[in-house]
């Protein structure tokens, strides 16, 4: 092949490429998650989990509730991150103050 023939092939446009994919949620990982998740929850003595729901989808888990201050969502961040299967934790709690 000459330089000749070689530009003119690099000089054609490329064909494009769209990759699509949908990751599946299986249902029955996610409740195993979720009932571990709400387990280590409750099993920690100094966590109050009475006002926090927990929800999985494909492995990331959302915490939901109340919370009485910046030490308890942490904690509950924490827990819930060491829990085989899950891949990340969004925080939907709400830090309620004693007064108010």
């Amino acid at each position: 092949m000459s330089a000749d023939e070689s530009r003119a092939e690099s000089a054609r446009p490329l064909d494009t490429i769209v990759v699509t994919a949908k990751k599946l949620s299986d249902p029955a990982v996610d409740e195993t998650v979720r009932k571990d998740v709400e387990t280590a929850l409750h099993s920690d003595p100094f966590f109050y989990d009475e006002h926090v729901t927990v929800t999985t989808k494909n492995g990331v888990v959302t915490l939901t509730g109340i919370v009485f201050d910046d030490w308890d969502l942490r904690a509950a961040i924490r827990i819930a991150r060491r829990i085989a299967g899950v891949r990340r934790v969004v925080n939907d709690l709400e830090i309620k103050l004693g007064g108010e």
